[in-house]
């Protein structure tokens, strides 16, 4: 059976703002975010779209986000969701980055050797939690509230070779269509424009 899976990223937070690394760190949604789900949430009313399942990350501001974002509070909280973490470097100010290796498209291990992960591994934990339920549990159309890095690492994972400068704002949605095994991303949606993004990839 074929089953619909909106990924999508937190609202903004303090951190967000103040241009802070925020990995497995915590800070809330501000204003701004929680206005960024509202538009969420009027989005997906608008469209019909309701869930069968919702899950979201054990940080806060993906539980909040979900709430905004439904309305509900029925939702399953997953470690394997969690943001990439960036060991010691984590809430230091963003011009702290380790630079990336030339061509790259991602931290890669980088963060190994500061007690962080390495964003493939990332992208393996994400994607087995989504087959996962997908999978397994009963209906057909699941939210995942997540994060950014994490989010690349699933999609690095699926080799989205077609969409190398996709960037994942606040609030950001991908539409999967998952069948037999296979991930095919179909919209990419900003909420807070109200703009949608047809697409076509498949990935098993």
């Amino acid at each position: 059976m074929k089953k619909t899976l909106y990924l999508m990223r937190h609202g903004q937070t303090l951190f967000n703002q103040q241009k802070r690394i925020q990995g497995w760190c915590d800070s809330p949604l501000t204003p701004e975010g929680i206005n960024q789900a509202r538009s969420a949430y009027a989005y997906f009313q608008t469209e019909g779209i309701q869930f069968d399942g919702l899950y979201c990350s054990t940080q806060e501001r993906a539980c909040d986000t979900v709430e905004l974002v439904t309305g509900r509070t029925d939702y399953t909280r997953l470690k394997a969701l969690k943001e990439m973490s960036f060991g010691v470097f984590e809430g230091a100010p963003e011009y702290l980055h380790i630079n990336r290796r030339e061509g790259a498209n991602s931290f890669e291990d980088v963060y190994l050797a500061y007690g962080g992960e390495d964003i493939r591994e990332v992208g393996k934990r994400v994607e087995q939690c989504l087959r996962q339920i997908l999978d397994n549990e009963p209906g057909r159309h699941f939210l995942a509230v997540s994060h950014g890095g994490a989010m690349w690492g699933f999609f690095l994972g699926l080799e989205l070779v077609r969409y190398p400068t996709l960037r994942f704002s606040n609030c950001c949605i991908l539409q999967f269509e998952y069948e037999d095994g296979v991930f095919e991303l179909v919209k990419v949606i900003d909420p807070v424009n109200y703009e949608v993004f047809e697409l076509e990839d498949s990935f098993g």
